[in-house]
């Protein structure tokens, strides 16, 4: 298959610069104002110039020793050289002035000393070392001229700043790329100050983030979610690594330390981004090494929550260290989080009772749920030339939880009654390995992506927190996935571009668990300890191809088209033992198919972007356990006992997503307003439904499920003065099952709530010469179920988040405040009388040194 992909890919890449170079060809007899494309990161003036030079073909004449070390914005798009410079240079104190049609001059404001200039010819072989940008950074839309480039710098304060991404997997403007993401960019990350994806995600339009429980999460978004313990819905990722697993229900929290921006995509990514992805993706892009400058930042933080046992204490550290100037760099960062537990476990007569009757004592601590985040991240960049560069990242996280922080819901507060059934903790463990290569073909860039994860999750808890037994529930469980990724995006002058790749992933588990008792022997109902032990082997393999083209009808109007053929192989071997035990299963299933994605773009005016798009999300399918006629048919009708779902199904093939979209971005008052905007319809076919019988062991799993999710989401922002910023985001969600196989035809889809919001206010200010700020967030997140079997009610509730700071020269110092007015509500409930609250008000003080 690989030979074939490969064959494929260099056909495709053969057809676009055929079709490209005669589509240049003809238009540039049209053209009456020559353009050029560029493609310059935000860098060092010299660099930045000297590549500007390259790619204008223009001789430049520049006082290098001068505009060294000056930041320029970044450029990226097709501009006359005038708008070109215009853009490069604003904000900064260079000034541009065209000699002649074919020669620059840049100077330096309020500076006549021209010694040192030098003459760059164009296609001079330079070797400008462009370094990998240690800020994904902002830049100001097009349109400016070269008379507005000299204008004073405070102009380009007034405006907001247009974040580049790379959610089509090419650096785009936020405000140009047709589809609906959500975007923390390094500002908002330094002020909101978030540490894990709980800290953000409940406050993106459409997204609802499940926590439940430390390093047990669950992402929805747009509604499209059924329970607990199902595969991931939501594409998590760590720069170009991927945090979800096909094969487990939940992804690895990395801490966010050093992160340059985060990127929520909502609607599905199957062409691009691939299976796990039938609603939505979260990129969370760390910040890369910077190749020129030596720097470093640690950062100390105390923080207190109300009725925790002891304080939240946490630390982190990173240096950016030069190997080898402009060429090599070393980026390390190190963290600790230790995070207080708030939970009481107390005495209570019916559990007092539970306990008599199974001969097990009741536990009773408080201050339980604390726990622990340690980690270290290292990433080496390598770029030799103008045309090759690589990163190299390795990580590693630790996280220690000592008890559980769920709580007995009916009791209020954080409290939860549990029998001493043996120690309640959970340990994880990850290892990341992730090696990018990017080489510039000159119309266009190969890049390769390697990545490794490998991990170890365990835990252990007491049973009878839910059930009358006097046992533990126990998992240990190893997991590890290798993916590689091969892709080229196109930089071409004309009309078309594309993105192409081929795509391997190879994912194993092994897990170990599930039911002992540790109660009175001789109060086993069972006789024997091991209740159940559950083994079980899984490994999934998938080689998938996808693109992407678009194609530019007119300078208003461009059309986009993708696909992606895929093709896996998932393998189960499950063992079991005990009086419990469903007995051994070995599953297998098998499966081809393609996804597809059609779009179009229109931009009535500079300011403006509508577009309409429809696209297609998948999950990989799975086998499934096929439940034990003797037991779970008594009656022998075929059924599973007590429902209509049939026995027999081993093998489950793909639910697909179907997504109608239509958005509209627009900016007003010279950028200083953005407002954002999509409607859309979600068609969610071939749902896996499963079911319980009225025995524990007793299951079965079909598809054949439907659901529809639609709604709406806006976000804006606007300078209401250069100093303030205004932010408010919300969204609607309809989402409801579409037959009775999933669920009750017409009831809403459990996991998401119907509305959610978030209100933003930010002013900066000085202080005696200090920049300083203030930042506030209200965010409301709606009322939701999270069982469709058992209603359990769960959001309706609305959290204030201040941070404020101010810089005293090398160093920070922040306040940062959650959840201040105290809010005491459930945030994820399960199985009737259990689930989580709101971590209660929590004030800390940061302390940060810059060097």
């Amino acid at each position: 298959m690989a030979g074939r992909a490969g064959y494929g890919l260099s056909l495709l890449l053969v057809l676009g610069v055929l079709m490209t170079q005669s589509l240049n060809a003809r238009a540039a007899g049209a053209s009456q104002v020559q353009r050029f494309h560029f493609d310059i990161v935000r860098q060092s003036a010299d660099l930045a110039l000297t590549a500007f030079a390259e790619q204008a073909d223009l001789t430049l004449i520049v006082p290098f020793e001068d505009v060294r070390g000056t930041m320029v914005n970044r450029l990226t798009g097709r501009y006359t050289p005038e708008e070109a410079v215009a853009i490069l240079l604003l904000g900064t104190e260079l000034e541009a002035t065209f000699v002649s049609r074919s020669v620059l001059r840049v100077s330096v404001v309020e500076r006549t000393d021209s010694e040192g200039d030098e003459m760059v010819q164009p296609g001079k072989n330079t070797f400008g070392k462009r370094f990998m940008a240690a800020l994904a950074s902002m830049f100001v839309a097009s349109g400016a001229s070269a008379q507005q480039a000299d204008s004073d710098s405070s102009a380009a304060s007034s405006r907001l700043e247009e974040v580049v991404v790379t959610a089509t997997k090419r650096e785009t403007s936020l405000q140009d790329t047709a589809a609906s993401i959500s975007v923390l960019s390094a500002q908002d990350l330094a002020e909101r100050a978030p540490v894990g994806m709980e800290d953000y995600l409940n406050s993106v339009p459409g997204v609802n983030f499940l926590d439940r429980g430390v390093g047990n999460n669950q992402i929805i978004i747009r509604g499209i979610g059924l329970g607990f313990g199902e595969r991931a819905t939501v594409g998590n990722y760590f720069g170009e690594a991927p945090l979800s697993n096909p094969i487990i229900s939940t992804s690895t929290d990395m801490k966010l330390v050093d992160m340059e921006r985060i990127e929520v995509l909502r609607g599905p990514q199957g062409t691009l981004f691939g299976g796990g992805t039938i609603s939505g993706a979260v990129r969370n892009i760390p910040k890369a090494p910077n190749l020129s400058e030596a720097e470093g930042e640690v950062t100390v933080e105390y923080s207190s929550t109300e009725g925790a046992e002891g304080s939240n204490g946490n630390v982190t550290a990173v240096m950016n260290l030069p190997l080898v100037a402009d060429q090599m760099a070393l980026r390390l960062v190190g963290y600790r989080f230790d995070e207080a537990g708030y939970v009481d476990l107390v005495d209570d007569p019916a559990m007092r009772a539970r306990g008599v009757a199974v001969g097990a004592p009741i536990a009773v601590k408080e201050g339980v749920g604390g726990h622990d985040y340690s980690g270290v991240r290292g990433t080496l960049a390598w770029q030799p030339n103008d045309r090759f560069d690589l990163s190299f990242m390795v990580a590693y996280q630790q996280l220690e939880e000592h008890g559980r922080n769920d709580v007995n819901i009916s009791r209020g507060g954080y409290e939860a009654t549990a029998l001493d059934t043996g120690p309640e903790f959970k340990e994880d463990e990850l290892k990341l390995f992730n090696l990018v290569m990017n080489y510039d073909l000159g119309w266009g860039v190969l890049t390769s992506s390697t990545s490794h994860i490998d991990g170890n999750t365990a835990d252990s808890s007491d049973l009878g927190r839910v059930i009358p037994w006097a046992a533990v529930g126990f998992s240990d469980l190893d997991k590890k996935g290798t993916v590689q990724e091969v892709r080229v995006a196109s930089a071409l002058d004309g009309p078309l571009q594309f993105t192409a790749g081929i795509y391997y992933e190879d994912f194993e588990s092994y897990e170990n668990c599930c039911w002992a008792w540790t109660g009175d022997q001789a109060k086993n109902p069972f006789g024997d300890p091991n209740l159940r032990t559950v083994i079980t082997d899984a490994a999934i393999e998938q080689k998938a191809v996808f693109g992407e083209v678009s194609y530019d009808l007119s300078e208003r109007i461009k059309l986009t088209a993708g696909g992606r053929w895929f093709d896996y192989e998932r393998d189960d071997d499950i063992r079991e033992s005990g009086p419990l035990a469903a007995g051994d299963t070995q599953l297998s299933t098998a499966e081809s198919d393609t996804r597809w994605k059609l779009g179009v773009d229109v931009t009535p005016s500079d300011n403006s972007l509508i577009y309409a798009l429809w696209s297609q999300g998948f999950r990989l399918g799975q086998g499934v356990t096929v439940a034990s006629p003797d037991i779970c048919d008594t009656d022998n009708d075929g059924f599973l006992d007590f429902t209509d779902i049939p026995l027999g199904t081993s093998s489950l093939k793909s639910d697909t997503t179907n997504n109608m979209e239509l958005g509209g971005k627009f900016s007003f008052l010279d950028n200083r307003m953005i407002l954002n905007a999509a409607v859309y319809r979600i068609d969610w076919n071939d749902i896996p439904v499963g079911a319980l019988g009225d025995n524990p062991v007793c299951s079965a799993t079909i598809t054949g499920g439907k659901a529809r999710s639609q709604g709406i989401e806006v976000e804006a922002s606007m300078l209401l003065t250069d100093s303030l910023r205004f932010f408010v985001a919300g969204s609607y969600v309809d989402a409801e099952f579409r037959n009775d196989l999933a669920g009750n035809e017409g009831e809403r889809l459990p996991m998401s709530p119907e509305y959610n919001g978030n209100v933003g206010l930010e002013y900066d200010f000085n202080i005696s010469g200090h920049e300083s700020f203030v930042r506030a967030d209200l965010t409301y997140v709606g009322d939701f179920t999270t069982s469709g079997s058992i209603p359990t009610e769960s959001g309706d509730y609305t959290t204030l988040n201040l941070n404020a700071g101010v810089s005293l020269g090398d160093f920070d110092l922040k306040l940062i405040g959650s959840n201040l007015t105290n809010e005491d509500a459930v945030t994820v409930a399960f199985f009737l009388d259990r689930g989580w609250r709101l971590r209660p008000r929590t004030i800390g003080l940061q302390l940060g040194y810059r060097f």
